[in-house]
């Protein structure tokens, strides 16, 4: 079961500590309450993006892993690199002053104020839940977030249309089972279709998240589970076909250190990982779901963050897809 928390509730770093110690998934209520006018006026945005038409909206293309910014459209990527492309398309931009801004959609000229004005509030908002995470892990206050104050983060718009089941190829979902790469992930749901679902280790079998309105889902990352040396969990996820006949639309916000921060453990226990570069890492995880022919992969971090990719042998692919 994934815990639903609180997060004004005095015991709310226990009831985190008791999440990502265990399911590396939580859903908080109460996060935002004083920007729900924000996000209100932002989804109709959301829908004007993506109903643009495909040649409009690939003038943004895809910058490739390094700044990681733009459109991606219809199976372009491949959360699962084994798998057919993802049944989605996505946009990402990050803060104002890594933006860059032919990346901006000059069609919709609200667009670039009111996305500036949403990645500002989750920025925001991921200080808050890393000065939780530092208690959780019993570190300096300040320590993981000053590490994040420069950081990598995306935000990422994702709409999931509606599909024929005859269109669909085999094994092919909303998107397809992963980790995530960075610190945490924070997720917003725009609708209440189902899809998302979450990987339960120990009884070998996934779980439907809860849909509760005007609330976040947040999850551990790859880097954050090595700095936390595997206290935390950075757990397998995935979009299965719940209802293919209605589309889906949600925003994850990836927080991610900054690109000179090294993750290594933090902990008192010995080291299970050698120390190893965020933004190499990124990259590298972000090269194995995309075709990006300007990046040379750094074999030692391959090598090492092979270690985090979807197995089969892991976790089931294919059942209740």
């Amino acid at each position: 079961m994934i815990p639903i928390i609180d997060f004004r509730d005095d015991n709310c770093v226990e009831e985190m500590r008791n999440a990502y110690t265990t399911c590396g998934f939580a859903v908080f209520t109460h996060v935002y309450d004083e920007w729900l006018s924000e996000f209100a006026d932002w989804k109709p945005l959301i829908d004007e993006f993506f109903q643009l038409p495909l040649d409009v909206k690939q003038q943004y293309a895809y910058s490739g892993v390094k700044e990681n910014l733009g459109y991606n459209w219809l199976e372009e990527e491949r959360l699962t690199p084994t798998m057919p492309g993802d049944l989605k398309e996505s946009y990402n931009w990050v803060s104002p002053d890594r933006m860059q801004e032919e990346y901006w959609p000059k069609e919709i000229p609200e667009f670039k104020l009111m996305a500036e004005k949403i990645e500002r509030i989750a920025r925001m908002l991921s200080y808050q839940f890393l000065y939780r995470f530092e208690k959780v892990l019993n570190v300096p206050t300040g320590k993981l977030v000053e590490k994040h104050i420069d950081g990598s983060a995306t935000m990422r718009m994702i709409h999931y249309p509606l599909h024929d089941e005859g269109e669909i190829k085999e094994n092919q979902v909303r998107g397809g089972a992963h980790t995530d790469y960075g610190s945490i992930t924070l997720l917003w749901r725009f609708d209440d279709v189902p899809g998302l679902q979450i990987y339960d280790k120990e009884h070998d079998e996934w779980i439907d998240a809860p849909i509760i309105e005007n609330s976040i889902v947040l999850n551990v990352a790859d880097m954050f589970a090595r700095w936390s040396n595997d206290i935390l969990k950075s757990t397998p996820h995935r979009i299965v076909n719940s209802d293919l006949s209605r589309p889906r639309y949600s925003m994850p916000y990836f927080v991610d250190p900054g690109r000179d921060v090294m993750i290594e453990n933090i902990t008192k226990d010995p080291a299970k990982y050698p120390p190893i570069s965020a933004y190499e890492y990124l990259k590298w995880r972000l090269a194995q779901s995309y075709v990006d022919d300007n990046y040379t992969e750094n074999e030692e971090v391959g090598k090492d963050g092979s270690l985090h990719l979807p197995e089969e042998s892991e976790y089931s692919i294919s059942n209740t897809l």
